[in-house]
């Protein structure tokens, strides 16, 4: 990685970790983190969409109307891990699939790769790897 990148990477690093403890709107954001955009040569339409983008960060409305971004605390009981929609998936099929199938069989709005099923797999104990193939233990 050039030092450019590495230095990007940080300085996203850094709003994520700041979304972490308070809620920032966009205004905020580009505001505060204006060399990191600069340093990307993102305008705010692409911060924005970056932001939209991330997994963890949700959108509610801050004190005066307009949209607060903030990373996602802990996780709540409506959502569930991974692995435990792998194990419900599976069981449902009641025999093993293929990772690429199960992709597509996810709840729409659950962005997923096959290497991030594959970390999913080998984390829990639930769950068993067989070349292409995901099986439960």
């Amino acid at each position: 990685m050039h030092a450019k990148e590495c230095m990007s990477q940080i300085a996203i690093d850094a709003v994520l970790g700041n979304l972490k403890q308070e809620a920032m709107t966009l205004e905020q954001i580009w505001q505060d983190y204006a060399p990191a955009w600069q340093q990307l040569g993102w305008n705010l339409a692409q911060v924005k969409l970056w932001l939209f983008c991330q997994p963890s960060v949700h959108i509610k409305l801050a004190a005066n109307g307009e949209q607060a971004f903030q990373i996602k605390c802990a996780q709540t009981n409506e959502e569930t891990s991974l692995g435990d929609e792998l194990v419900a998936l599976l069981e449902k099929a009641g025999r093993p699939m293929p990772l690429s199938q199960l992709i597509s069989k996810l709840p729409a709005g659950r962005v997923v790769t096959e290497p991030m099923l594959r970390a999913a797999a080998q984390h829990d104990a639930r769950l068993e790897l067989k070349g292409p193939l995901l099986k439960l233990a």
